[in-house]
């Protein structure tokens, strides 16, 4: 569907004649006609026809003009509401991240200069983000390794190490690094599946041949350092969600001759990327990345 040709047709068979079609729509005569013969020749039907100095409209043409005046009517509601909210910080953004804390640091930024932004951050693993952002129940996402396909864009933000979360009085927290074949028999405190942690861990395990004794699950980061602090056990968090704590000792982790890390994304519609508020916060997003390197 073409809109100019939609348009043209509509103000014309409004006004019953092209000039005063022309005159609305400020284009020239030659310009509606040609919109007018389009619309026609792409449908194979005729929609008006001359009477007099003017034009009427056939069968198929009145019934044509009852939706497009309809169609008209949504096109320039659309017009007024874009109109109102020119600027960023009139709207609202949906977060939905595996990284509320990277989120957080973005959206500070966004703040300073938007203040009146409405914004909302929800956490989600990768799994769920990016459904999100394809339904558009949000408006960017920030995820690891996500699997997208050519409706999403990703560009990478920042890369994050992974650190070992020892016990205090562990002897493993007397050693420099946390190589990963140290995990070889010890219980180790896990995020829930579908944690971009977990799934780094145990891809790691997995290749380095190394069996824990035992794995405890456990929901939420708080309580997995809880769990740590008591001495249950090893686990693992990004350098980013590793606050100080005195009963626990935070080292690198190397596996191989290499370091265990992932890279964070900033996740969006390619269809939307020029929204205000999403165009905004990717260039924020791309600012802190220029920052880190």
């Amino acid at each position: 569907m073409n809109y100019a040709q939609i348009r043209a047709f509509t103000v014309v068979g409004q006004e019953g004649s092209v000039s005063r079609a022309a005159d609305l729509l400020g284009v020239s005569q030659p310009t509606v006609s040609q919109h007018i013969k389009a619309l026609e020749q792409r449908h194979g039907t005729r929609l008006v026809e001359k009477s007099g100095r003017g034009l009427v409209l056939t069968e198929a043409g009145t019934e044509l003009l009852h939706v497009t005046k309809k169609l008209m009517a949504v096109a320039d509601e659309v017009d007024t509401v874009l109109k109102k909210r020119p600027r960023v910080g009139d709207g609202r953004l949906r977060i939905v991240s595996d990284s509320p804390l990277l989120a957080v640091q973005i959206v500070s930024e966004m703040l300073t200069s938007h203040p009146d932004l409405d914004v909302t951050i929800r956490k989600d693993s990768v799994a769920g983000v990016v459904p999100a952002l394809l339904d558009m129940r949000a408006d960017v996402g920030i995820a690891v390794d996500p699997l997208i396909g050519s409706a999403l864009t990703v560009q990478p933000i920042q890369r994050e190490e992974l650190h070992a979360a020892l016990p205090a009085r562990s002897p493993l927290a007397k050693r420099p690094v946390f190589a990963m074949d140290a995990a070889e028999g010890q219980t180790l405190i896990m995020r829930e599946k579908g944690s971009r942690t977990r799934a780094l861990i145990e891809r790691a395990l997995s290749l380095g041949n190394v069996t824990p004794a035992r794995i405890i699950e456990v929901e939420g980061a708080e309580v997995v350092r809880e769990a740590v602090a008591a001495n249950m056990g090893v686990s693992f968090f990004a350098c980013s969600e590793c606050p100080p704590d005195p009963r626990i000792v935070y080292r690198d982790v190397s596996f191989g001759h290499g370091r265990v890390g992932f890279v964070e994304n900033v996740i969006f519609r390619q269809d939307r990327r020029h929204v205000p508020e999403i165009a905004a916060f990717i260039a924020i997003s791309q600012a802190m990345r220029q920052r880190v390197d």
